[in-house]
């Protein structure tokens, strides 16, 4: 049994992530990590996601993507953040299947606000206007994370990762209690 965390970029994946395998007894992966890892091995050095979208393409970093994590879900007792693109492809959503999965929602503007500060991402790289396209893309993905979603956690900016992380997990321990 496994928990995948879904979510665009800046979600808060990667902070609450951790917080919930601690209190559920799980371990915590980072499904980009892992990614990181098998390009470096491929291509001989280490690129940030930035450069290993851009390096790669995008149809060969999301195949090269869904084949780390079906390989990763096949594990048991993880908690796994996913890239915000890694359930992109039609078939993505039947690896994460048989996991429990938590969408970490944040408002639009908060979300837009958090990414600036980060930097864009990759594949927004020849927008015009990537505020324009980040908001098209969220609204074309907020339905599918949704519908995929055992448990949507609402991560606004000012909330508190670990009362989010405590909801979180108190679900995901009841939900272990009544299928296990």
């Amino acid at each position: 049994m496994n928990v995948v965390i879904i979510g665009l970029k800046s979600a808060g994946k990667s902070t609450l992530g951790p917080m919930v395998a601690e209190r559920v007894g799980f371990s915590f992966d980072d499904l980009d990590h892992r990614l990181l890892e098998t390009i470096a091995k491929e291509v001989g050095e280490f690129l940030d996601i930035r450069r290993a979208y851009r390096r790669l393409g995008a149809d060969l970093f999301r195949k090269m993507e869904r084949k780390i994590l079906a390989e990763v879900v096949k594990e048991d007792r993880l908690v796994l953040s996913l890239g915000g693109g890694a359930l992109l492809g039609p078939s993505a959503p039947d690896l994460v299947r048989e996991s429990y999965v938590i969408y970490i929602r944040v408002p639009k503007d908060d979300l837009l606000r958090r990414i600036k500060a980060g930097g864009w991402p990759a594949y927004l790289d020849g927008e015009p206007d990537p505020e324009v396209a980040l908001r098209r893309i969220l609204g074309g993905r907020h339905p599918r994370y949704e519908k995929m979603a055992d448990l949507i956690v609402d991560n606004p900016d000012g909330g508190i990762p670990l009362k989010i992380a405590e909801e979180a997990s108190t679900h995901i321990l009841e939900w272990i209690k009544s299928h296990y």
